[in-house]
């Protein structure tokens, strides 16, 4: 035997003999989101970079010495409809012995138990290098997250959040930051939405207190209280019937005086789009187009410093996407978490990862290009 292939053969049995992990399962979903085949001569080079991405995985011995444990790869292509690139994704995850069966396999229902121990991989979707799915600011305009922090670095890759690290083919990464400029923006439309949608429900409000509506409704507790105290029924209606009357004619006026003047309108909305636009009159060129904080946004205490608002990021809209190689890995986004007696054990796994391995998934070869 060749001394490289000796030298591997030994390397192998001895993670196989350190081995604490009862067994590992390699789940594909069959089809892709877009019901493709995943054996699809369209989806071929983003397939064979998944499979790629979990011999990696497998080669990862401090996976191997996890504490007792079934793991579980399991991956899914993604459709494509409008994206620059076909996404899919990727999970590594523990299995408890509760749920296992077989010599090799877990219940049906396991994944309903959360993971002690996980690797996501994301392919090709900007919206995953955040850590919430929701976005903090989102609109037609606009959809923004807070973003997250580098922590260190591994071989040369940057750490965020103590987890993430992020693949791209010439490390560019996929986001850019939100100006203080956009965030005033979208707070000053977001102010104008909800009082909209607040006098859209007045409007219906009056609507059902309009004469016919409410004196149908007045009837109905006319008729109540006759069945209850005839005596007192005409007497209590005419004053409630009086009360209405003034309320409405209040309304009525107040809202004539906001129509000729606006300036009278006291609404809470129109008071903090005063705040807003004041706060931005008050702001440079140079601090409008720096980095937004979420909250830092004219209605924010001022006396609170502005690093203790997190900043605001978004997806880059000019991201130098390969359009004619759809399915080549263009961006990844690899997180490594564990928890319980896991946690430890996956800090290992994260130090040690593969990174040149998993930055190799990104070269022309392992995505190839296929066109839709």
């Amino acid at each position: 035997m060749p001394k490289a292939l000796l030298v591997f053969a030994l390397a192998l049995s001895a993670t196989r003999a350190a081995a604490q992990i009862d067994c590992w399962m390699d789940a594909e979903h069959p089809q892709t989101a877009d019901s493709l085949p995943v054996t699809h001569a369209r989806v071929a080079p983003l397939r064979r970079a998944l499979h790629e991405l979990n011999a990696v995985l497998h080669r990862q011995p401090e996976l191997h010495a996890l504490p007792r444990t079934r793991l579980r790869s399991s991956w899914q292509i993604g459709g494509q409809w409008n994206e620059p690139a076909r996404a899919a994704s990727f999970l590594l995850r523990d299995h408890r012995e509760s749920t296992w069966t077989g010599t090799c396999d877990v219940v049906k229902g396991a994944d309903r138990l959360g993971p002690h121990a996980a690797i996501v991989v994301s392919v090709n979707a900007p919206q995953s290098f955040f850590e919430s799915t929701a976005p903090e600011l989102k609109d037609d305009q606009l959809q923004a997250w807070r973003e997250v922090p580098a922590t260190g670095s591994i071989r040369g890759h940057t750490l965020y959040g103590g987890h993430m690290l992020v693949f791209t083919r010439d490390g560019r990464v996929p986001w850019v930051p939100v100006t203080t400029a956009e965030y005033l923006d979208f707070t000053e439309r977001d102010l104008t939405r909800q009082q909209t949608e607040v006098q859209a429900n007045q409007q219906a409000a009056r609507k059902a207190a309009e004469p016919a509506t409410e004196e149908a409704t007045l009837q109905r507790i006319a008729d109540g209280l006759r069945k209850v105290d005839p005596a007192q029924a005409d007497k209590l209606m005419a004053e409630i019937r009086e009360q209405h009357a003034r309320a409405r004619a209040h309304a009525e006026a107040t809202a004539a005086r906001r129509r000729n003047n606006p300036a009278l309108d006291d609404s809470p909305w129109q008071t903090m789009l005063q705040r807003v636009r004041a706060f931005r009159a008050g702001l440079t060129a140079q601090q409008l187009a720096a980095q937004a904080r979420l909250g830092a946004n004219g209605l924010h205490p001022p006396e609170v410093p502005l690093e203790r608002f997190a900043p605001l990021v978004k997806p880059d809209p000019a991201f130098p996407w390969d359009r004619a190689a759809p399915t080549r890995v263009q961006m990844m986004m690899v997180s490594v978490r564990g928890g319980d007696r896991f946690e430890q054990p996956m800090q290992r796994v994260l130090q040690s990862l593969d990174v040149e391995a998993l930055q190799s998934l990104l070269k022309p070869s392992s995505g190839g290009s296929s066109r839709p």
